[in-house]
């Protein structure tokens, strides 16, 4: 656990909101605080319908004793830090539980310092809440299929537990978690061709159980919003993903396991271990039960449409677990020379994917032209030393090696996350922009009216205000700013200053600058040059 914090913590407050969908998540919930409606989900003026409503309320809980609505991101990411902690102790507690304290601790840390959990652990959106939620989920069926003797277990127990588990995942993305849980269940039945296991999670009260917790906030706002809810969440952001890449987020079949020397790093070094330990001892229920949880949960997110690198987080407790134990039985595992070979070539890739993970400050430092510095080299050579620890490790798996394998890899975390990508400052411009727009004094304004024109992302609903207007274009901002001629605040990117200039001309404007500032938009790849405009007479001035 020590070791998560280290891998999880560092860079929660000091990055910067990021687009698009933790500062959508981010700006959501702050909305529900400003406007007290905990039902209704809104990004400004717009529904935001793909995902139910339990990670808003979360992040509004989070962020009350941080200031509420004015809290800062690192408010909004507590929830998700809570889960992943909650994920690794519960996959360690369940090794130690089915198999023995030592596979318990290596399945817990090689979870712990996955990079895709360290990514999502630190991002204000729902990947990791529901990691952690589902874990109580398959903890819970591990125990009544493996461990509860009875074919009818009493529901007040691991079936509740289950059930509670599920109907709180739907709050936070829907079926998702579900699905896991019931590809685990039936897929572990039919392998063990006795249909009477699916009972023994004491189906009809569970249900019961999981809607009673799900459906109030479900009818209420589908009620609120004639349904639209409904239409939007199901009809398109979730049967739509399965048969289209939304958002240009496509990719081939094999996409996941392409990207698996990097997502599971630093422990994809040992994944073939874990595959090969999971075809040798598959007689074993229990290892039955991982691969039923990981195999299916593989397979379901490698055919749908739509892929991300994060959707295949669910099955990763399981592989950690295999790949634990595999650690522990390696001689048996690696005697023949075909799985050693299988074994050494994903090692390898496994190692050369850190290595560029931990280039990418000093990449981004170049790219920008910007000084090098101390902090991106410094990323670089933990991330060296970490490539020689993975190294190390897959020459001789083993618990010590692994637990330096651990540390060197929180050490990267905390250089790179906590430092190095922080400061990459053209990569956040919303946080500049936000930062500049504070220091404008303005004298007689209750708030300062905001557009912005030629730059739209979420992140500037979240560091300018609920009404930053992002403008469409540079004469809708320019018709903003005539409107708000007391108070009113343009900030206008290069691509869209002819526009806007000749509307203001039009009108007979007369713009005074109070500022610039140049960054990037990381999400379109396009180069910033910001201009802060008001109108001469205005309540805003440059400050001293």
């Amino acid at each position: 656990m020590l070791l998560a914090l280290a891998a999880f913590v560092p860079g929660l407050f000091s990055i910067p909101a990021m687009d698009r969908d933790e500062s959508r998540y981010a700006q959501a919930s702050v909305q529900m605080m400003e406007t007290g409606d905990f039902i209704d989900i809104r990004f400004q003026t717009e529904p935001r319908y793909k995902q139910p409503v339990g990670t808003y309320w979360l992040q509004s809980i989070a962020a009350a004793p941080f200031g509420g609505e004015d809290a800062p991101i690192g408010a909004h990411r507590l929830p998700g830090l809570a889960f992943s902690l909650l994920a690794v102790a519960l996959t360690a507690w369940l090794g130690a539980r089915l198999f023995s304290p030592t596979i318990g601790f290596s399945a817990g840390l090689v979870l712990a310092i996955s990079l895709m959990l360290a990514l999502e652990a630190r991002t204000a959106k729902t990947d990791a809440i529901l990691l952690g939620l589902g874990m109580v989920a398959q903890v819970a069926l591990a125990m009544i299929v493996l461990r509860e003797e009875s074919a009818r277990p009493k529901f007040l127990g691991w079936p509740a537990l289950l059930w509670a588990a599920i109907g709180a995942s739907l709050l936070v993305k829907g079926p998702i978690f579900f699905m896991v849980t019931a590809l685990t269940l039936g897929g572990y039945a039919l392998w063990k061709r006795d249909a009477s296991i699916l009972l023994k999670v004491r189906p009809l009260p569970g249900i019961a159980l999981a809607l009673a917790i799900f459906l109030p906030w479900f009818l209420a706002i589908n009620l609120m919003t004639d349904w639209a809810f409904a239409a939007k969440a199901v009809g398109w952001s979730l049967l739509g993903k399965v048969t289209e890449a939304h958002e240009a987020h496509g990719g081939p079949l094999g996409y996941h396991l392409m990207l698996s020397p990097v997502t599971l790093w630093p422990g994809s070094v040992l994944l073939v271990l874990g595959v090969l330990a999971a075809w040798r001892y598959r007689s074993d229920d229990r290892v039955k039960f991982l691969i039923a949880w990981a195999l299916p949960t593989y397979i379901v997110f490698e055919l749908v449409a739509t892929k991300l690198p994060h959707y295949t987080l669910p099955a990763f407790p399981a592989i950690a677990l295999l790949i634990a134990i595999g650690m522990e039985r390696r001689d048996v595992l690696l005697s023949r020379r075909a799985a050693s070979i299988a074994f050494w070539i994903f090692a390898g890739l496994a190692i050369a994917a850190g290595l560029v993970v931990a280039a990418v400050p000093l990449a981004g430092r170049i790219f920008f032209e910007m000084p090098v510095g101390v902090i991106a080299p410094v990323t670089l050579a933990l991330g060296v030393v970490a490539a020689v620890a993975v190294f190390a490790l897959a020459r001789r798996p083993s618990v010590n090696r692994l637990v330096a394998t651990g540390v060197a890899a929180a050490a990267t975390y905390t250089a790179a996350f906590a430092f190095a990508i922080p400061g990459v400052t053209p990569l956040w411009t919303s946080r500049d922009m936000g930062v500049l727009a504070r220091s404008i004094e303005a004298e007689g304004c209750e708030f300062v009216e905001i557009t912005v024109a030629g730059y739209r992302e979420p992140s500037l609903a979240f560091n300018l205000g609920t009404g930053t207007l992002l403008a469409n274009d540079g004469e809708q901002a320019a018709d903003f700013l005539l409107v708000h001629r007391e108070c009113g605040l343009a900030i206008v990117d290069a691509a869209e200053a002819p526009v806007f200039n000749s509307a203001i001309n039009a009108a007979n404007g007369t713009l005074v600058e109070l500022g610039r500032l140049e960054g990037y938009n990381y999400v379109k790849g396009d180069p910033l040059s910001l201009t802060f405009y008001t109108l001469e007479g205005s309540n805003l001035s440059r400050p001293d």
